[in-house]
């Protein structure tokens, strides 16, 4: 019988058990419903198998086939290499999780033991039908086994090993380290990797050292743990070096000395006892070499006084052991001895009139000197002096000038500025030749005053009161009022929600820079101002520094002017006040905003 017949008649159990008391002829039929009611269930094809790597989540689906109306009844469970997995009490490593006929077993955090057979188990009465996933959890491999030297022949060593488990993922190559009897803690690579598909190699050693092994195997997640080190070492016969110090340089800073450097070498490139340098050094054209030796294998500087400046040498830095020096001959490399201050001076130093002094820039001019050996060292160009002429050479700044190492033929100029400079300030400046290191002797001192400019903004700005029809403002002088401040500025812009207007400059100016308030009345109630104050030199208007007020509102009682142009005003001669006159009609219709200076 068709299984969706079948599970229909399951469901009529009661009718058709009284309708057989009633009829004996339909026994058949009781007969069929008895078969049939526990339900049909089955795993529509075999799950998935999964490979994760490591630390991440797997997840085993299970599909299944039944009737809908059976859904309530469907029992899953999951055996994990046969044997019952209880998901309840182990919610930390599993979760179980079902949508419609889609069945999930979910692995948190997966792990090499986790790797094996995952069966689905579904069942539906007394009918049910299993599946089997196989998950396999990748890892970076294990460490090699058993790994033996296998004979040593002057500086060749063969080695042998077990390969270790792979962990999902095939062993692509090893990488072979070493170490040595003084410094056993540390462990070296080998310059070259090993195939994955071998199982014996044969290394070639530095000579005169005592070496252990370890191999670690790879995989595509990456290099696993290192092996157990070789029981035996193996011993290489010493040797003379094979090559010479690298990265030979001499150094210019210290006057009167040729300074060589190098790189000094490893222990593993001594190759035999009692290693150390051999420095020579020649003038450039002499046929007859100096030398000396160092005998710190870990140092890599050396220094001979010598009576010239900034002379070309030819330098070779050689390794040697009690065998003999290295196999290669050393590079002779260029270097030259120490500088020394310039003994040339720029001449004709002078304020550059093409362009005028400015507030804060002045522009110089000279004659560009000849580079010659009296620079005494690598040309760098020139460097400017300069220092306020109350405060005196102790609180000199500089400014280094690069120019191109080979000026222009004929009689070249140097064009240069300094910027940055105080405004309305008495400065003097000079000019001197550099080189890498030292700096030499100075032009003549020329005296120069920079002009007025306008000053910073006023320092914090704020309301001092604020009430319905007026307000008092305060501030602070600028920090930088570059010149000789001659008053303030003000002027305010109306806010209407977002919108702010122009900005409205208030009359008079106040001309006084002592008076650092300012009280501006005939405001409206509840309205929105921004107020702006400047400070003045004779250059002009500094940078605008602003405050945004809200007057309060109107109170019941109070008169909508407090005071007027005519109004007397009592108070500090510091302070000052703006007010913005008004009449009755002006009230009704509209205001005029003016400027009143007040004596408070």
């Amino acid at each position: 019988m068709p299984p969706r017949v079948c599970a229909l008649l399951g469901r009529c159990a009661r009718s058709l058990t009284w309708a057989w008391l009633v009829s004996s002829s339909l026994w058949l039929l009781m007969v069929m419903q008895l078969t049939c009611v526990e339900g049909f269930i089955h795993i529509e094809g075999r799950p998935a198998d999964q490979d994760v790597v490591e630390g991440s989540r797997a997840r085993i689906v299970c599909k299944t086939s039944s009737d809908p109306l059976d859904s309530s009844q469907l029992h899953i469970r999951w055996l994990v290499n046969g044997r019952a997995l209880n998901v309840s009490q182990d919610a930390a490593k599993y979760v179980q999780k079902s949508d419609k006929n889609r069945h999930a077993l979910i692995i948190k955090n997966a792990q090499l033991e986790d790797s094996g057979s995952y069966t689905c188990m579904a069942s539906l009465g007394m009918d049910s039908d299993r599946a089997t996933a196989f998950l396999t959890v990748k890892s970076r491999p294990g460490p090699p086994r058993n790994l033996t030297i296998r004979s040593v022949h002057g500086n060749r060593a063969e080695l042998v090993w077990e390969a270790g488990p792979d962990h999902g993922a095939k062993i692509l190559k090893y990488l072979l380290q070493f170490n040595t009897s003084d410094t056993p803690d540390v462990w070296y690579d080998y310059f070259e990797h090993i195939p994955g598909e071998k199982l014996h190699y044969f290394v070639d050693l530095p000579p005169w050292g005592t070496y252990t092994f370890r191999l670690l195997a790879q995989n595509e997640l990456g290099l696993g743990q290192p092996s157990l080190p070789t029981r035996e070492s193996c011993t290489t016969p010493p040797d003379r070096p094979d090559r010479n110090p690298k990265n030979v340089v001499t150094l210019t800073h210290k006057k009167h000395y040729l300074i060589v450097e190098w790189t000094p070498m490893h222990r593993l490139e001594f190759h035999g006892p009692g290693f150390r340098y051999h420095v020579y050094w020649r003038r450039k054209g002499s046929l007859s070499w100096n030398s000396a030796l160092v005998n710190d294998s870990a140092r890599g500087h050396f220094e001979r006084e010598v009576k010239d400046v900034y002379q070309e040498y030819e330098i070779q830095v050689k390794a040697m052991n009690e065998l003999g020096e290295a196999h290669h001959p050393a590079f002779t490399y260029q270097g030259r001895s120490g500088e020394a201050e310039p003994l040339v001076r720029p001449r004709d130093f002078r304020k550059d009139p093409s362009k005028p002094v400015e507030p804060h820039s002045a522009y110089f001019i000279w004659e560009a000197v000849e580079i010659s050996d009296k620079i005494r060292g690598e040309f760098r160009g020139y460097r400017l002096q300069y220092w306020k002429s109350s405060e005196g050479r102790h609180k000199m700044q500089e400014v280094d000038v690069s120019v191109p190492t080979q000026p222009p033929a004929g009689n070249p100029v140097v064009r240069a500025s300094l910027r940055g400079l105080p405004a309305n300030t008495a400065l003097r400046a000079q000019v001197a030749v550099r080189n890498t290191h030292y700096t030499g002797q100075t032009s003549m001192t020329i005296d120069f005053l920079t002009p007025e400019g306008t000053p910073t903004a006023v320092r914090s700005l704020s309301t001092l009161v604020v009430e319905e029809q007026y307000v008092i403002l305060q501030w602070l002088p600028p920090e930088e009022p570059n010149g000789n401040l001659i008053g303030f500025d003000v002027g305010y812009q109306p806010v209407e929600g977002n919108q702010i207007g122009e900005v409205r400059d208030l009359k008079p100016r106040i001309k006084d820079p002592a008076k650092l308030q300012a009280k501006i009345t005939g405001l409206q109630p509840a309205s929105s101002y921004r107020f702006v104050v400047w400070a003045r030199t004779r250059a002009g208007r500094g940078s605008m520094a602003f405050v945004d007020v809200q007057t309060k509102r109107m109170t019941k009682g109070s008169s909508y002017y407090t005071h007027n142009a005519g109004a007397p005003v009592t108070s500090s001669p510091r302070h000052w006040t703006l007010v913005l006159m008004s009449s009755l009609a002006c009230l009704l219709v509209a205001r005029t905003v003016t400027l009143g200076v007040l004596s408070l």
